[in-house]
This record gives C-alpha cells, sequence and structure tokens, in this order.
C-alpha cells in the first residue's frame, strides 16, 4: 500500500459545529490536464516544500482539511476553523471576543504553537498576507478575517517551522489557505444560526459563488465569490457564568472602586445618594472578610451593566476573484484578487475619572475630581460625622451619564498577484508581482469624554455625582464626549518573487530535484490617529496616541535540494537568505529525512532555524498611556493601606510604547515521527516538536501575572514618592510597563498524535472515526531574573491571552449512507491552574472543558443540500474562572464560545 494523503495526512475528528472527519486527501494539479495516455504520477507542491513531487506524506507534518471537511464543521470563519486543529492555541490568539482594551481594532489572529500571529505565517495559495494595519498593544499578524471563507478549496497546516522557504519568520509554522481554482458552475449558500438561550448572538451568512471557462477547450477560467457574514451582540448580563465579575469564592475581584454614585474617599465617607447607597451596577461588600480587603463600602460590578458586550455586532464582506488564461500549451497568466470589508461596533463598561488614573501629553496629571462645600450635592452630616466638613471631597467617579464606551472599527484588506508560470526544458518556472493593503479606522460614537471638558463641569460643584442630574446638566456631560474619527492605520506590502523548480540527476534511488528562487518586497506601516489624542485628552481610549510612521526593505534568496538517497530513504536541504534594511542579514537552513521501510510504515525527521525581525510597530511606536483591566492590588501595600481605588481593587496605569533598542529573535526547532498504517482504512501518527526561541519580544505579560510575582517582575513596575503615612512601604503603583522588551528564552516541547480509522461500505453505511491532539510536554518562558518559569498547564505568563493546555484533543465520528450524513464529535481540553490565587493565597485549578457538537445532512434533492447542526449538544456552561487579563470576566474567552448551545441550518445549492 502506498503512502498517499487519502490514507495518512491527518484526516482527524473536529469539534464544533457538528465536527468532521479530516478525510485529507490529495491535492490536485491546477494546470491544464495532462494527456489522456499514458498516466504518469503526478507532481504537485505541497505546504512546506517548494519541490514538486509525487503526492503523499513527507517528511513535515501537514494537516489538510477540504472543503468538504469545512462544511462538516459548521464553521463560518478562519478563525472559528482554526480553533479545531491542536496545534493552534488560544495563548497568544486574539479575537474580536477577547479584546484586552480599546485599542483592539476587533483584529483575529491565529496563533500555532501558542507563539501568537507574529510567528505564525499565513499564506493564500502560498502568497505571504499582510499583517493587520491596526497593529496596537501586542497584537500582531494577519487578521484572518480577510480570507474569504466561501471562496476556501482546502487549509493546509504546516506544523512544522518553515523559515528556510517561505520566510525566517515561520517560526510557529504555516497555514495556507487554498482558494478555488478551475472552478465552473454556480452555487448559493445560507445559513442562520441562534443560541438557545436568550439574550442575542444570532448569525446570519450568505454566499454566492460562480465560475465558468475550461482550460482545456476555452484556455481561460474565471472564477467569483462574494460573501457576507452578520454576527449580532451579546451582553455579558446574558449568562450566568458573566453576569458578574465578582466571585469572591475563587479569588474574582474584576471590580472597580470608580462607581456610580460616586466614592467619597476623603475621610472614608464612602457612596451617598441612592437610598440603597450603591446603585444598580454596584455592589455592596458586607462579608466580613471582604470587608477587611476592600472596606465597607460599594464597588462597581461592569458585568451587570446592561449593553456591555461580550460578543461585538459584526458585519463581514468578502470578495474573491481569480483568472487564468492558458497562452500556449507550456505558459499561463494568472491574477487573483481579494477584498474584505469587516465592521465591528463593541461597547464596554462607562469610563473610570478619578485621582487613580492620569492623562494629559506625558501622561502625568491625575484626573481628580472633587467636590467643593459650596455645592448643593455636598453631603455636610457625613462630612461632620467623619471631621472632614468644609473640605473639598475626593470623589472616584464612574461616568455613567457620559454613556457606554461605544466604538466602531472598520478593517480593510485587499490582496492582488498577477503572474506567469510555466515549464522550460523540463524546468518549472513562475514569476509574479504581489501587492496587498490593509486599512484601519476607528470611531467614536459615545461614551468617550474630554478630561479637558468634563472635568471642570464634574468639579464645578452643579453636578450631582451620587444621582440623576437635571436635564440641562445631562445635556452638558453629553456635550464633553468625543465623537467621531480617532485612528486611521494603513499597511502594506508588495513586491516581486519567482522561484524554478526541476530535475537536476537521475539518480538510481530516484530523481535529485532542486528548487531556487528569491522575492523583493517592502513592508510599510502608517498609523495617524486624530490629532486629539495626541494630548492624551480623550478619556477611556488608552492615553497620548501617536503617528507611527516606518517601512523596510527586504530582499531573499532561497534553494532546496531533494535528495533520494536510497529508494526507501529521502532527503532534503533547503536554505534561505534574507537582507532586512534595518536588521541586516540572516541566513537559516532547514534539513529534514524521510524513511519508508515499507509501505505501510514512514519515519521523518526535521530541523531548521528561525529568525523574526522586531515589527515596525513594535519598533517605533511612540509610548502612551492605557489602563489596567479591574480588580487588581498591589500585593505590597494593599494588605496594610487597605486603600480602595488606589492601593486594592483598583486599575492601575499602563505604559505601552515601542522599543527602537529591540533585538531579533532568533530560534531553533526540530521534530521528529512517524505514520503506520496497520491495516487498510486506518492510520496512526505521532510527531515530537520542539522550539527554543531566543531574546522573545513581549509586552504582554499580563498584570495579574506580573503582580502575583514581583520578585521576578518587579522591574515593570514604577512606584511614585514614598507616602508619610506609610514609610516603610514603597510609594503607590503609578505605572506597570508593557513597552516592548526582549524577555528571554522559550523552550517548547509537546508531542502531535493523529489517529484515523474509515471501515469499509457495508448494509448500514460507512463509518470514520477520527482523534487529534496535542500534548505539551514543557512551555517555559524565561523570566527578568533569568530564571524560568513552567507555562503548561497554566494561563501562560508571556502573552496577553489564553491557555497552554497540558493536554487538547478533537474526536468524531461520521456515519455516511447514500444521500445521508451525521456526525458527532468532541472537543476536549485537559484543567490548568487558574490565573491568580484565591483569597486564601492557594492556587486553584480550572476545571476541563468537554463540548459535543452534532451535525447531519441530506442531498437526496438535486443540487441541493440541507444541514442542521448543534454546538455544545448539552449546553455546557464553561469552567470559571478568575483570569481579569481581558474586560470579559467568569470564564476565558479564547478558547469557549459564550453563545453556548448554538443551533444552526443552511441551504446549498450548486450546479455544475
Amino acid at each position: 500500500m502506498k503512502f498517499r494523503k487519502s490514507k495518512v495526512a491527518v484526516a482527524l475528528g473536529f469539534g464544533v459545529g457538528g465536527g468532521m472527519l479530516l478525510a485529507a486527501v490529495g491535492v490536485h494539479a491546477q494546470d491544464a490536464p495532462a494527456p489522456a495516455a499514458p498516466q504518469a504520477d503526478i507532481r504537485v507542491e505541497v505546504t512546506g516544500s517548494n519541490i514538486k513531487r509525487v503526492e503523499g506524506e513527507g517528511a513535515l507534518p501537514v494537516t489538510v482539511m477540504t472543503r468538504k471537511d469545512i462544511e462538516r464543521t459548521g464553521a463560518t470563519t478562519p478563525m472559528e476553523l482554526l480553533q479545531f486543529i491542536s496545534a493552534n492555541t488560544s495563548a497568544g490568539n486574539v479575537s474580536i471576543g477577547n479584546v484586552i482594551g480599546t485599542l483592539s481594532f476587533s483584529t483575529q489572529t491565529a496563533s500555532l504553537r501558542g507563539l501568537g500571529g507574529g510567528r505564525t505565517l499565513v499564506l493564500i495559495n502560498g502568497k505571504r498576507v499582510d499583517g493587520t494595519a491596526g497593529e496596537v498593544q501586542g497584537v500582531q499578524g494577519v487578521n484572518l478575517a480577510v480570507i474569504p471563507f466561501a471562496a476556501i478549496e482546502r487549509v493546509e497546516v504546516l506544523k512544522d517551522g518553515a523559515s528556510a522557504i517561505y520566510g525566517s519568520d515561520a517560526i510557529g509554522g504555516v497555514i495556507n489557505f487554498i482558494l478555488r481554482q478551475d472552478y465552473r458552475g454556480g452555487e448559493g449558500f445560507v445559513q442562520y444560526g441562534s443560541p438557545t438561550r436568550k439574550g442575542g448572538g444570532d448569525q446570519y451568512l450568505a454566499t454566492g459563488s460562480v465560475g465558468f471557462g475550461d482550460l482545456a477547450k476555452d484556455r481561460y477560467n474565471a472564477f467569483f465569490s462574494l460573501s457576507y457574514t452578520q454576527q449580532n451582540s451579546l451582553d455579558q448580563n446574558q449568562r450566568n457564568f458573566s453576569k458578574t465579575s465578582f466571585l469572591p469564592d475563587i479569588g474574582l475581584l474584576g471590580i472597580s472602586g470608580n462607581t456610580f454614585p460616586g466614592y467619597i474617599s476623603t475621610g472614608g465617607i464612602g457612596s451617598v445618594g441612592y437610598p440603597n447607597n450603591c446603585g444598580a451596577a454596584n455592589i455592596a461588600v458586607t462579608d466580613p472578610t471582604l470587608v477587611g480587603i476592600l472596606g465597607a463600602r460599594c464597588v462597581f460590578d461592569p458585568s451587570q451593566v446592561s449593553g456591555v458586550q461580550m460578543i461585538p455586532d459584526d458585519k463581514l464582506w468578502n470578495f474573491f476573484g481569480s483568472g487564468r488564461f492558458q497562452i500556449n500549451r507550456d505558459w499561463q497568466a494568472y491574477v487573483t484578487g481579494l477584498y474584505s470589508r469587516d465592521q465591528t461596533r463593541f461597547q464596554i463598561q462607562p469610563v473610570p475619572i478619578s485621582d487613580q488614573f492620569t492623562y494629559g501629553p506625558n501622561n502625568d496629571i491625575f484626573s481628580n475630581v472633587t467636590l467643593p462645600p459650596t455645592s448643593p450635592f455636598y453631603p455636610h452630616d457625613l462630612a461632620i460625622a467623619a471631621g472632614v466638613d468644609g473640605q473639598p471631597l475626593n470623589v472616584r467617579y464612574r461616568a455613567v451619564e457620559s454613556g457606554l464606551r461605544n466604538t466602531t472599527d472598520t478593517n480593510e484588506n485587499a490582496q492582488i498577484v498577477a503572474g506567469l508560470k510555466g515549464t522550460w526544458k523540463q524546468w518549472d518556472w513562475d514569476g509574479s508581482f504581489f501587492y496587498s493593503e490593509g486599512r484601519t479606522n476607528e470611531t467614536l460614537n459615545g461614551g468617550f469624554p474630554r478630561y479637558s471638558l468634563l472635568l471642570p463641569l464634574l468639579n464645578s460643584g452643579n453636578v450631582n455625582l451620587f444621582g440623576p442630574n437635571t436635564p440641562d446638566i445631562s445635556a452638558q456631560i453629553q456635550a464633553a464626549n468625543y465623537n467621531g474619527t480617532t485612528f486611521d492605520g494603513t499597511s502594506k506590502n508588495y513586491g516581486v518573487e519567482g522561484k524554478t523548480t526541476g530535475t537536476l540527476w537521475q539518480l538510481p534511488a530516484g530523481p535529485m530535484a532542486l528548487a531556487v528562487g528569491g522575492e523583493v518586497r517592502k513592508e510599510s506601516l502608517d498609523q495617524v490617529p486624530n490629532a486629539v489624542l495626541a494630548t492624551g485628552d480623550v478619556a477611556g481610549y488608552g492615553g497620548n496616541v501617536k503617528d507611527v510612521n516606518a517601512s523596510r526593505n527586504i530582499w531573499a534568496a532561497y534553494a532546496e535540494l531533494n535528495v533520494p538517497i536510497l529508494k526507501s530513504l529521502e532527503g532534503d536541504v533547503a536554505v534561505r537568505y534574507e537582507h532586512y534594511s534595518d536588521f541586516g542579514s540572516t541566513t537559516n537552513p532547514k534539513v529534514s529525512l524521510r524513511w519508508q521501510p515499507s509501505r505501510a510504515f514512514l519515519m521523518r525527521g526535521s530541523y531548521g532555524t528561525g529568525f523574526v525581525a522586531p515589527s515596525l510597530y513594535q519598533l517605533f511606536t511612540p509610548q502612551i498611556g492605557g489602563a489596567s483591566p479591574t480588580g487588581l492590588s498591589d500585593p505590597i501595600r494593599c494588605p496594610v493601606t487597605a486603600n480602595v481605588g488606589i492601593d486594592c481593587s483598583t486599575q492601575f496605569n499602563v505604559t505601552f510604547g515601542g522599543n527602537p533598542a529591540l533585538k531579533p529573535e532568533r530560534a531553533e526547532q526540530w521534530s521528529a515521527g512517524g505514520v503506520w498504517e496497520p491495516v487498510p482504512g486506518a492510520s496512526l501518527s505521532a510527531d515530537y516538536f520542539k522550539i527554543n526561541l531566543s531574546g522573545a519580544i513581549t509586552n504582554g505579560i499580563p498584570i495579574t501575572t506580573i503582580l502575583a510575582d514581583l520578585g521576578q517582575y518587579g522591574g515593570l513596575v514604577q512606584r511614585g514618592p514614598v507616602d508619610p503615612n506609610f514609610p516603610a512601604l514603597p510609594g503607590r503603583i503609578e505605572h506597570v510597563l508593557q513597552t516592548y522588551i526582549n524577555l528571554g528564552n522559550l523552550h517548547i516541547e509537546g508531542l502531535d498524535v493523529d489517529l484515523q480509522y474509515q471501515t469499509p461500505q457495508t448494509a448500514y453505511g460507512r463509518f470514520a472515526f477520527g482523534l487529534s491532539g496535542t500534548y505539551y510536554i514543557r512551555y517555559d518562558a524565561q523570566a527578568t531574573d533569568g530564571s524560568y518559569v513552567g507555562g503548561v498547564g497554566t494561563v501562560y505568563g508571556a502573552v496577553t491571552t489564553g491557555v497552554i493546555p497540558r493536554w487538547k484533543n478533537y474526536a468524531s465520528v461520521t456515519w455516511t449512507q447514500g444521500p445521508w450524513s451525521a456526525t458527532v464529535a468532541n472537543t476536549y481540553q485537559s484543567s490548568y491552574v487558574d490565573a491568580s490565587t484565591d483569597l486564601n493565597g492557594n492556587f486553584r485549578r480550572v476545571g476541563t472543558l468537554s463540548l459535543w457538537d452534532l451535525q447531519g445532512g441530506y442531498s437526496g434533492f438535486k443540487n441541493l443540500t440541507l444541514t442542521l447542526g448543534v454546538k455544545n449538544v448539552f449546553d455546557t456552561n464553561p469552567p470559571v474562572t478568575n483570569q481579569q487579563n481581558t474586560f470579559q470576566l467568569g470564564f476565558d474567552t479564547s478558547y469557549y464560545d459564550p453563545r453556548a448551545r448554538f443551533v444552526y441550518g443552511s441551504i446549498r445549492y450548486a450546479f455544475r
């Protein structure tokens, strides 16, 4: 039995959307049909190599998802689809559902091996895709929303570094989206899905595709696809697992001392105004243990506020077109183009304004709110009791009357590739020009007041800081908001590339093949915030945002040699030389071996190096100020001062920004494994991987991690002068540094396993069983003091979001019988240590997550396919966590869909 992708390439079970069996079929040639006879072995190019070869398992582990496989998942976006790849972890994974602040720009990125979007290379038809133009605060990589999901023919995921083949930055691996070509006919598709729980989260999808022209007869083929997806919002208070940010039993104190009614810290008066003394969105602290930590007071719980979203409103348009013309028997011209427009409207809690936040051009002015004794709202009786009557009172205030912070992000991306390819004297060649551009725009719709307008009003004494105001005062508060465009970003990536591949010699064991090529490209990033942001005058936006204007030139040359050493042993050697205009040159080799001693058994291994230059944003963005999530405490001062809003259950100022002194990251990668087919229809593969990354660039160490281990990360905390009232303590935390640094080394080891079995056809149909999983042996990050911190089974400490689970897998059973099909699938992730300790100082474990999905289909009508599916059949809640690295609390949005049980149905009409 000869190894073919239909037998051994990954064919695994998937989960969400009904799951699937990855019946990873072979890659079909895209050129004009070969003569009918004699039929030779077709050689094709597969992700991970530039050399065409007879299809089958290679020396590198590649997961292939066909279009049929993708349809069976029920996924509607590339982001959702990649959640089913165990090598793609939630650590470093950014989506519109796990934003860390207002400056997120709704980016969706992949994260192979948990290394983030900046180290995961994304290709379309083998061509690089431009990164996000809204790169901010550690969000890097390609925005997956640009991928035209309806036009995907298959997805190839290389789970091994490919720096020598595609670019030195392919450390975590490569995701190659192969889009449809050579398609003739038409197709229409509509889908609607809705959670079974109330509160929103519905989704609509419609696509249309058409292709015409036969390359063999007409000498041309054209294909066009258009799709629209609408995701409706879901509020945090619409789910029982996210309706509160205050779960003291597990150590979740995601609350704020900035409240409405305002909290008077002078004399410890507290909240006044409403009859219940707290207000609708606040919680009264009465438990004696919590009173000892927080004081007897009111605290703000953002998750209770109506309109605060964990899934935003999102509208996505995608267009893809391709055309090919057969000039003659050997030459072909081609062009592909895509355009996407993703518009996201997102709402979070009203902005806090108080003496714990700074603003201004240098982010050094505290936004104090004081109530003068001449105000009609001055609480004289309480002030007398506190011994502070006649003094201005400091108020920590939540600007509820300014409204929810409401933003609209618009991301537009376009790419065009045009080229010629053909053959000449048994050598294949391909030359092309490529241009891609991304544009990001953010508009503020409400809830973002200007300090220069609001603070004088709040400090005038005319505003009731503890209850409703007159219509005139409310109108003045609203008039202080800044509404309009705040940010425009543009990124570009363009250049030319060419390559050729062919046979050098015919050796006894087979042909010795060579591929050589090169490329020249230019990258640029321009981010232009509105002038008002440079002054740091917009509250709740993230500080004094400034321009970024930078570019670099890159040229590369590469070669790959495939040597059949023996009939059963094949070696592949590749090397890539790259020159960066700002970081000099780098040379990265790749060596791999493939040994197949029998038809049923194969072994493989590889070694390579990588190099990641700091991004233009990481280097050149000016330093800006921002605010952390709520509910954080200074572990040194809080136990002594119990000062809520300054040291306890508060938000800290955060300093983001670039670092021109950054050095490149360097990596070494190893892999070894094998594939075994014990009986027809069955396969087992296992691959060991190891990555050593040195000089890892990060600004994403979660603040909870920093505060939990000041011995390791204390250098990232800036403090003010010593308070005379507490001379034995260091000063209050004024800023937590999240500027980019070369943190240290990262050591990763693990094992990928794939199992598959497909029964012969029986009277009861055919069954297919699949399992894919990743087991992490180690994920150790070097801290600032040089020691290593284990990350397996934890909320990973060197990225902003996500988890490195010890074990993650997808399993499925698929049944087909004539026009009927059904799939049941399970997704599983092991438990892990929570982000923070409980209130007793003990680390707790976040439970395992096991979700079941079901999908059924019928294709017995001419040209028509009907599908019905259920994601999360048993309506399972996520495991509870005390993570506070995002604004969505109570669960982890990086790996759980808060829609919970989700029912969807679709109709597909296609004709050829």
